[in-house]
């Protein structure tokens, strides 16, 4: 007999009492000012902003004590939630919030490189959640030392280092594309 359980959990983005579209990385990796459908925050000293993150689902199946593990980890933006001043829009400033998106996006194959590299034991809920939140706090710490390294963008010579350092670990990890 075959048992399955499955938990879907869908973090890393704030839901503001509705609907949030999003489309994921896999559907299309290259960002268009046209994904910067939000209402831009006048007071912000960033001329736009990026929302992206990852979302991950699990099951499993027991068969006669072994333990199958199946999942599916993705990156999205968010773009009513993604917003740019209006004036500002730059092929340079859009390059900056797409190495944002590009950084979920490797976050999310380190998620599924350790979820194959997982071997189920009794407390797998428990593994699982314990290897998101440490991914997921990897990711938080990289999008934010990418934008004071940059100053968010500005730092043209460090945006160059960034751009080489995420070209390189995406292409580390090809092989958790999906």
């Amino acid at each position: 007999m075959i048992k399955y359980f499955t938990i879907i959990l869908f973090l890393s983005f704030p839901i503001n009492n509705g609907f949030v579209g999003k489309f994921s990385y896999a559907e299309r990796s290259k960002l268009d000012w046209s994904d910067f459908r939000g209402r831009p925050e006048m007071n912000s000293t960033f001329d736009a902003s990026v929302n992206t993150g990852i979302t991950y689902q699990w099951s499993y199946g027991k068969d006669k004590g072994d333990i199958e593990l199946n999942y599916q980890v993705d990156s999205f933006c968010y773009p009513s939630l993604s917003w740019v001043k209006r004036g500002q829009m730059s092929d340079h400033l859009l390059f900056h919030e797409q190495l944002h998106f590009d950084i979920s996006e490797l976050h999310a194959r380190i998620m599924r490189k350790r979820l194959k590299e997982y071997k189920a034991g009794k407390n797998i809920r428990r593994d699982l959640n314990k290897m998101y939140k440490l991914v997921e706090r990897m990711r938080i710490n990289m999008q934010e030392r990418y934008d004071e390294e940059t100053d968010h963008s500005r730092n043209t010579a460090n945006q160059a280092k960034w751009e080489k350092k995420i070209k390189t670990l995406l292409w580390y990890y090809r092989d958790y594309t999906k």
